[in-house]
């Protein structure tokens, strides 16, 4: 859902409901919340910051699959959902991906959103947002399912692969990014299955840690110093 909490300009156009349109240096747009004073998107770049933090991640170290399930903690303006779409069909890999989102942005600001025309996936774009939630939408070598519940209220026969961690910041969303959450995505993650986040405070470090991940600090996006891959790696033992 979420990004960097940065200061931003508050040269902006208005949209309703708390939301706020404003241009990201590489010319894609995102959305000012001002509800926690925080951007979707760095203002640096929000396509850029999707692709490095989430999506290239995902696909560089999943390279050799046929397919791979992804979770995603926050669906926010569709925009991971939507390059992660297009990065499935150019690398030939199937995704299954399943997106929380208990609080959705109404179509009088997603629709504001210029991805789709940096990108392209224009129908998949507003399909993704438009869709019901809990109904399973698929295009061809890409399953979508939204569910609209917290992290911390979702249950799932499902394990993953990776996990999208784009909650608002541990600043101003706090009870995000504790032991307790990390430990309920650890369960989720399949064996040397991945957790990727913006963040890279020290707090999120230890709870990462302390909920069994062996956490690897990565570079950041943009001119943020560092981001985090935390990988959960099982000892099995055979008797």
């Amino acid at each position: 859902m979420i990004s960097a909490n940065q200061p931003v300009n508050p040269g902006i156009v208005s949209v309703e409901n708390s939301n706020k349109l404003l241009t990201t240096s590489d010319g894609s747009s995102t959305l000012l919340n001002s509800n926690t004073g925080e951007t979707y998107h760095s203002m640096e770049g929000a396509v850029m910051e999707s692709k490095h933090v989430y999506v290239s991640p995902t696909f560089d170290t999943f390279k050799n699959r046929e397919k791979i399930n992804i979770l995603e903690v926050g669906f926010g303006t569709g925009l991971n959902t939507l390059i992660t779409f297009l990065e499935s069909g150019k690398s030939n890999i199937a995704v299954y991906y399943e997106t929380l989102e208990p609080y959705p942005i109404p179509e009088s600001a997603w629709s504001t959103l210029n991805y789709p025309c940096i990108l392209g996936g224009e129908e998949q774009f507003s399909g993704f947002h438009k869709c019901k939630y809990d109904t399973f939408v698929e295009y061809q070598h890409f399953v979508f399912v939204k569910r609209c519940c917290k992290i911390e209220d979702f249950v799932s026969d499902n394990h993953f692969d990776a996990v999208y961690f784009d909650a608002f910041s541990p600043n101003v969303q706090p009870e995000m990014w504790t032991v307790e959450i990390f430990n309920k995505i650890y369960q989720l993650l399949n064996n040397k299955g991945i957790l990727l986040t913006y963040s890279a405070k020290g707090i999120v470090k230890k709870a990462l840690r302390n909920a069994g991940f062996k956490v690897v600090r990565l570079n950041g996006a943009g001119h943020k110093h560092h981001m985090l891959k935390a990988i959960k790696h099982e000892i099995i033992t055979d008797f």
